[in-house]
């Protein structure tokens, strides 16, 4: 079961709730508003659960900050401040891959075929460097998740095809599969055939249709309980979940959504979901999914609550 916040970073969302309400912060105070926001996601779910509260409520709690202080609804800065570290987590700027990467995917999936005849989809937001050669096709993915066909291996295409990610390698024999990086860990899901998955110091493992593992520096290469296949659905324009945790569900459904969805009652993180949503619908599919939960849906600016 999730812990609920520690009493520091309650007292200090609230302090800093409470300080925005006096008027809008100088500039030193908005630049420790927003370092404290970027130390630890936890500090920007605090302060939007806050935002929520009061805002529904129409007041402003029992407790000033300074003589100054005066009740107020909450700004609309606020929101922006707690939602816009929210969206760094998994949303890094465009400027410095657009300078590595050959393929960059916008809102919506990509689908490339390259010269030798490889299939990729990108999904939103990823991007990909290719650098083939004459002895290899390498391919790097900078960020995001895609899913990948390559050409097989024959007289008229000898060189291997290999992505990389992280510190991982994937390199396929013959096969579909896809590459995902999330949480500081580098995923892969085959779907057809097989990979060689590569970590550095000579860990490696192949992996077989139908699996899926995660790899880090730490851990090795570990299974992952996940569907290749299900897994890899958003490149027909849909998400499947069955049975799904609540919290899993959207923090897969944060990986296409531009404005993250963050649940406030965490005790229903382990409610189970059966849902089909549309990638070109999640607007009207979130509301939908939480009204089938028992849930409430509200959108802020930069994010959307579910309580």
């Amino acid at each position: 079961m999730p812990q609920p916040f520690s009493n520091t970073v309650e007292r200090t969302a609230r302090d800093w709730w409470l300080r925005c309400q006096a008027g809008p912060l100088d500039t030193g105070e908005q630049h420790r508003l927003e370092a404290w926001l970027a130390a630890d996601p936890a500090h920007g779910e605090a302060l939007a659960e806050l935002e929520m509260h009061w805002e529904l409520a129409g007041e402003v709690p029992p407790a000033t900050v300074g003589a100054t202080t005066k009740p107020r609804r909450a700004t609309a800065w606020l929101a922006v401040a707690a939602a816009a570290l929210l969206v760094i987590a998994w949303q890094a700027p465009d400027w410095w891959l657009r300078a590595r990467a050959d393929y960059l995917a916008g809102a919506t999936p990509l689908t490339l075929t390259l010269a030798d005849g490889s299939r990729l989809d990108l999904a939103p937001g990823a991007a990909v460097r290719v650098a083939y050669n004459d002895r290899a096709r390498n391919l790097e993915l900078l960020r995001g998740e895609a899913l990948f066909r390559p050409a097989p291996i024959n007289a008229d295409e000898p060189r291997p095809f290999t992505v990389h990610s992280g510190d991982a390698d994937f390199t396929a024999r013959g096969t579909a599969f896809w590459v995902r990086h999330r949480d500081g860990a580098e995923q892969v899901g085959v779907t057809e055939h097989r990979v060689r998955a590569r970590l550095p110091g000579g860990r490696e493992r192949l992996l077989e249709a139908g699996d899926a593992a995660r790899l880090t520096d730490q851990d090795g290469i570990r299974p992952l309980p996940l569907d290749p296949a299900r897994e890899a659905g958003w490149a027909q324009g849909v998400l499947v979940f069955e049975q799904t945790p609540l919290s899993t569900a959207l923090a897969r459904i944060n990986d296409f959504r531009s404005r993250p969805v963050v649940l406030l009652d965490r005790a229903r993180g382990g409610t189970p979901v059966e849902a089909v949503l549309h990638l070109d619908n999640l607007d009207s599919g979130v509301p939908a999914l939480a009204t089938s939960l028992g849930l409430k849906s509200q959108n802020l600016p930069g994010l959307t609550l579910l309580y």
